[in-house]
């Protein structure tokens, strides 16, 4: 549903669904299942178990995706000011959709992670404690951001550096979502290869989905390609492409060397893997042979695909070998 074709008239169900489809797409849902499947399917075998899918895995990924809802719905509240200001065009901003809403879907969100957590946990053990230290790295960056406005406005001037401060989650979540296919039994160090994947690919997405937007200059628009004074706060044109197709490129080996540690490598894995890998850098030489923002955001496109396809192959791999 268009964001332009809801009114304040209309039912609350349709203002919902058009935030939703503006902040929280269905899209972006079904992109996060590869991924967290992957890592239950890991943690599956790096305790020992049968690597498949169980009622765990579902609860699990409900969780998964209630946090990530949360998180949005905080964030909305952080940058409500430089929303208001730069982005009135917004379902929230806009009114269809208010603050008060947001704090009630941010409360059922949180209620969904813990009741997910508990039960994969069968009450409080180790998934549970890496919920735990999800609260307490990710949450505290928020915090802070909220508590002190001038470090979330030092943060927002200088986007990479804002980039960065999503991989506490992504780290700590990679051994979160393993645990839970792990069940009772902690994750050994082997999750750490999972936890370096997670990291870079974190940092990727990031860049990914802010770099998409060519026809729209606006400065307060965040946008990695657009030219800065400061590495710090923007990569500009050529700095992105170089970045996105270096991270997509260190997410592949990742997988390659994570496969392998699991014993799940297979020729035809390995292979697909590596062709998907070609997609950014063809992109790239594209792009260098006529440097533009539409070229700029293929390639982003194509290194987001890189993660996307990855997981996919990497689940089918497991699941397949061994």
């Amino acid at each position: 549903m268009s964001t332009l074709t809801a009114t304040r008239q209309s039912p609350f169900a349709l203002r919902l669904l058009a935030y939703s489809n503006e902040r929280f797409p269905a899209w972006q849902v079904l992109g996060q299942f590869p991924m967290f499947l992957v890592a239950f399917l890991f943690g599956q075998v790096i305790t020992g178990k049968t690597a498949g899918f169980t009622v765990d895995l579902f609860v699990g990924f409900a969780a998964f995706v209630a946090y990530t809802l949360m998180v949005r719905t905080i964030d909305d509240h952080k940058d409500a000011a430089h929303d208001n200001a730069h982005y009135p065009e917004r379902v929230l901003q806009r009114g269809l959709v208010t603050f008060t809403h947001l704090k009630i879907i941010g409360i059922i969100s949180l209620l969904v992670v813990l009741g997910g957590t508990f039960y994969v946990d069968r009450g409080f053990g180790p998934v549970s404690v890496w919920l735990l230290g999800i609260f307490v790295s990710n949450n505290l960056v928020q915090f802070v951001q909220v508590k002190w406005a001038w470090i979330g406005e030092w943060l927002e001037a200088r986007r990479v550096l804002l980039a960065l401060s999503v991989i506490p989650f992504w780290g700590v979540g990679a051994v979160w979502a393993a645990q839970m296919g792990a069940g009772a039994e902690w994750v050994p160090a082997k999750v750490w290869w999972l936890v370096a994947l997670w990291s870079v690919a974190a940092l990727l997405l990031e860049i990914a989905r802010k770099s998409r937007t060519p026809e729209d200059t606006r400065e307060t628009v965040v946008d990695y390609t657009k030219s800065a004074s400061s590495w710090t706060r923007s990569l500009g044109l050529t700095g992105t492409v170089v970045v996105l197709a270096g991270l997509a490129l260190g997410v592949t080996v990742l997988e390659f060397a994570t496969l392998a540690v699991i014993d799940r490598g297979a020729g035809w894995a390995y292979a697909a893997l590596g062709v998907t890998a070609l997609l950014p850098v063809a992109a790239a030489l594209l792009f260098w042979r006529k440097p533009t923002r539409v070229g700029a955001k293929n390639v982003s496109e194509a290194s987001a695909s890189v993660w996307l396809i990855g997981q996919i192959v990497f689940a089918v791999a497991i699941l397949t070998t061994g």
